[in-house]
């Protein structure tokens, strides 16, 4: 029987080795996730589930609930082994150890051994996200779930280029972050949906020419909205005839979501054809939260506690706003900006008071963001590269608030690969900086679309349609929208 491994759905992987269950990652067995916002397409088997929970090896990628999931996490044996990235804040595994399980932070590109056939490595990031390479047999699988490469392209280019058989597995998704953007009379700033999709699509194309991967899974992206507040977004899930349609990495072959493929000799067994989500688990009831219930005084002391914990944002953000049941409050980040003038630069968050409360209480404002029922304006500024990392991924995850902390937690990523410390910065600083300046000067002289012929010829890329595909009927295209104010492609 050989090996063989299985996408149960969203970030959860199963390997087998002859027949038997060796390693599940990220797995989300059953309900819901981000205050009852996001539930899996469609429910898994209960041999699926069993054969995660008798895993003698469990690996876990980062903090957000679709991978470290608290109901399924209380499913599964304390006789199994977790591995983990070995994480800037140790707060993951010292949660797991406290609930009996048995733990193992592996070492930054260290290959370790499972059994004859089958080792993995693990790289972490100062995304405070984690990137499992599997080697089984005479294949490698790539699981980057949500992960960014982070600098670490060249290293994967070239491990890859020594196996035949690479399976590369990844999320491709325009709403597994805050999509729900509102101006400031409330009107729908969600980006376009067609192109945002296709350029997804497109993106990811580019990345498996990049690595010379021979295979593509569709990963870390099957969940579906299932409050009656969140459910707006679930035409901005990619699902499979939308990978088919605007793939563009011929030399990668594209593997559908809900298979399992065997390792021996490459063959897929589609587990769910049909490629329809479940919608009955779509709910009529906002979970715990009721959007009338009003903030009490201690309720708003906490909050505004919350948000002068992040210092980092001085230089940034002048301003956070909170709207909850009607009741505005502002707090300002720099006082000697509360009497600027239009210019001020911030951001009014219009939420319900349980969930708010909850992520202030355990801060992970991340959740929030992503669970896409919140309602987002920005004024004058946008949630990246600066407000969403400094507050999601440096305070939520590696608890760094202040300079000082930031200095230690980057000195402490350089050390860890310095190349790819470098790489990664030089990226961001291309992504936010020099390429919008360079994409107006183009453009301006008429030159864009022939540098970017040129660009993709000179980087060995795919050629993209000469003229953009026709959009389906009935897809809706949703106006004035900055793509910058959402998470732009290098930092997904």
């Amino acid at each position: 029987m050989g090996l063989k491994f299985e996408t149960l759905g969203n970030a959860t992987l199963q390997l087998f080795e002859e027949g038997r269950p060796v390693l599940a990652t990220d797995p989300w067995l059953k309900g819901t996730a981000y205050f009852g916002s996001w539930g899996l397409d469609h429910p898994l088997t209960e041999t699926q589930i069993r054969n995660v929970v008798q895993s003698p090896y469990l690996w876990i990628s980062h903090g957000h609930p679709d991978h470290l999931h608290p109901e399924s996490i209380e499913m599964l044996s304390r006789k199994s082994l977790i591995l983990l990235p070995n994480h800037y804040h140790p707060e993951i595994r010292e949660s797991l150890e406290s609930k009996g399980f048995r733990v193992e932070v592996l070492r930054f590109k260290a290959w370790t051994r499972l059994t004859p056939t089958v080792r993995v490595m693990c790289l972490e990031n100062m995304n405070q996200d984690a990137i499992l390479i599997v080697e089984a047999g005479d294949a490698l699988i790539v699981n980057l779930n949500d992960s960014p490469l982070h600098g670490e392209g060249p290293f994967l280019k070239t491990l890859i280029a020594s196996y035949k058989k690479s399976f590369l597995l990844a999320l491709c998704s325009i709403d597994a972050d805050m999509i729900n953007i509102v101006g400031g009379r409330g009107e729908s700033l969600a980006p376009p949906r067609y192109e945002s999709k296709r350029s997804a699509v497109w993106e990811l194309g580019d990345l498996c020419a990049f690595l010379n991967v021979s295979h593509f899974c569709c990963f870390s992206s099957q969940h579906l909205y299932v409050r009656p507040d969140s459910i707006w977004a679930n035409p901005y899930r990619i699902g499979w005839e939308e990978m088919q349609r605007h793939w563009n990495a011929p030399e990668t072959k594209l593997i559908e979501p809900f298979v399992t493929v065997d390792l021996t000799d490459g063959s897929v067994t589609p587990n769910h054809p049909a490629h329809r989500p479940d919608l009955s688990s779509i709910s009529t009831e906002t979970g715990e939260d009721d959007w009338n219930e009003k903030m009490s005084k201690g309720d708003w002391e906490a909050l505004e506690r919350f948000v002068r914990r992040f210092r980092l944002l001085k230089r940034h953000v002048d301003f956070i706003r909170f709207t909850v049941a009607g009741e505005a409050r502002t707090f300002y980040i720099d006082p000697r900006r509360a009497r600027g003038g239009k210019d001020r630069r911030g951001i009014h968050f219009i939420a319900p008071r349980n969930s708010l409360m909850k992520a202030v209480e355990y801060g992970y404002f991340d959740d929030l963001l992503i669970g896409n029922f919140m309602k987002t304006e920005l004024i004058n500024t946008r949630l990246y590269p600066h407000f969403t990392p400094i507050v999601a991924k440096l305070g939520g995850n590696a608890k760094v608030f202040t300079p000082r902390e930031l200095w230690r937690f980057r000195a402490h990523y350089f050390r860890l690969s310095p190349r790819a410390y470098i790489a990664h910065h030089l990226q961001m600083q291309w992504v936010y900086q020099w390429k919008p300046r360079l994409r107006g000067a183009l453009k301006e002289a008429g030159l864009l679309d022939t540098a970017k012929r040129a660009m993709r010829r000179a980087l060995g890329l795919p050629m993209l349609p000469a003229k953009a595909d026709p959009e389906p009927l009935g897809e809706t295209r949703l106006r004035g929208t900055d793509p910058g104010l959402i998470r732009p492609k290098a930092d997904r």
